[in-house]
């Protein structure tokens, strides 16, 4: 591709992401009734590089210079850098100007491009300040932040680390349901396999495949004519990467065992401050993952609208404290693409903020069990996008 063209490409990405973030700003959170106790923010990483390429691909590797594959793009980095400041700008009089490491806890999966876009979110969201300033030039600081083994990360990767999860999934693939709703993804399957050179026989092959074709399109590369046709909203290739999220999903033991491992974590602390057992002064913790940790954490809340969840996008839960100090639990989805934030309602509760305990109750059947916790490990598959 034209260097000039990249360039202005960029440029333009860059433009637009920073005129939506410039007006379409909300106000502070703050209000008179609820004081914010904690936050849980879990999201995806920025645009990147399609992490492999098909046989009949129009674009040659070198389309990919100098990143590579699976990595993320400058667009990618400036999208996650405006989340870290829409974070600031939300959340800013609660976290303090000043960073604290007792405060903050981050984490991403092991991959580049969520460990880069974790990066990027922490270095938006704590600017050094005052006597942090360390170099005049450069408004940045280094900010720790953990990651674990995919076979080891029951948080972020039970597709890899649980066997329990997978003998599931392979479980519900088998049901006659599940088989008849297949069925009608059968033809896109023969006609991928043609187009790509590459045999598609599967749902999981048809989601990896579509998001390839995803972060070509986003980094304005050539797409074959048939791709265009059926990989938006609403298309066939879409529709298949939304009823994967389904099959991972399916029932409330997938729920526990997928999108539920973070729900446990974030409800043990949320429980803990409520019960005075953590009063160690922690206020955010920070996970960098992929879609399908966003779209299985929604699944597991009961709030999943069908769509892929898009570049940067983010869960944030929110515990707050009334001044009868009664807990509850609001939640909030920043949309990534566009940039906005929709406030978002458990089901089966009655208020907005939802009272702490009526949340728990409500979640008890997708709370996984200490049993649950365990690790067993399952096979090295790789199936984050």
């Amino acid at each position: 591709m034209n260097s000039n063209f990249i360039w202005i490409y960029n440029f333009f990405i860059f433009t637009i992401i920073f005129i939506e973030y410039f007006t379409y700003c909300e106000s502070t959170i703050s209000s008179e009734n609820y004081e914010i106790e904690f936050l849980h923010v879990l999201f995806r990483h920025g645009d990147r590089t399609p992490a492999e390429l098909y046989p009949n691909d129009p674009n040659p590797i070198e389309s990919f210079y100098p990143e590579g594959l699976g990595q993320l793009t400058v667009a990618g980095k400036v999208r996650e850098y405006e989340l870290g400041m829409k974070l600031r700008h939300l959340y800013g009089n609660y976290l303090g100007k000043i960073y604290k490491p007792h405060e903050v806890m981050a984490r991403s999966t092991n991959f580049d491009r969520t460990k880069m876009s974790l990066m990027l979110v922490l270095s938006a969201l704590y600017p050094p300040k005052d006597q942090q300033i360390w170099n005049p030039t450069l408004n940045w600081q280094p900010i720790p932040f953990k990651y674990y083994k995919k076979q080891e990360d029951i948080l972020m990767a039970p597709n890899i680390s649980l066997r329990k999860f997978i003998d599931e999934v392979e479980r519900v693939e088998g049901l006659e349901e599940m088989k008849t709703q297949i069925k009608k993804f059968h033809p896109l399957m023969k006609n991928l396999t043609l187009w790509t050179g590459t045999e598609i026989d599967s749902i999981e092959k048809i989601f990896h495949l579509y998001h390839s074709l995803i972060a070509e399109h986003s980094m304005g590369l050539e797409l074959p004519n048939w791709a265009d046709s059926i990989i938006h909203h609403g298309d066939i290739m879409w529709e298949a990467a939304v009823f994967y999220y389904h099959m991972r999903s399916y029932n409330s033991k997938l729920r526990r065992l997928n999108g539920g491992m973070l729900l446990r974590n974030f409800i043990d602390i949320m429980t803990g401050i409520a019960n005075k057992t953590i009063n160690d002064g922690r206020k955010i913790q920070l996970f960098s993952g992929h879609e399908n940790n966003v779209a299985a954490f929604l699944k597991t809340l009961g709030i999943f609208k069908p769509h892929v969840p898009e570049y940067s996008s983010c869960v944030i839960l929110e515990l707050l404290r009334d001044k009868y100090r009664q807990y509850y639990v609001g939640v909030r989805y920043y949309l990534g693409i566009p940039s906005k934030i929709k406030v978002l309602e458990i089901p089966g509760c009655d208020m907005n903020p939802c009272p702490l305990n009526k949340f728990v109750h409500l979640m008890k059947d997708v709370t996984p069990t200490d049993d649950d916790m365990i690790l067993v490990h399952g096979e090295n598959h790789d199936e984050s996008c």
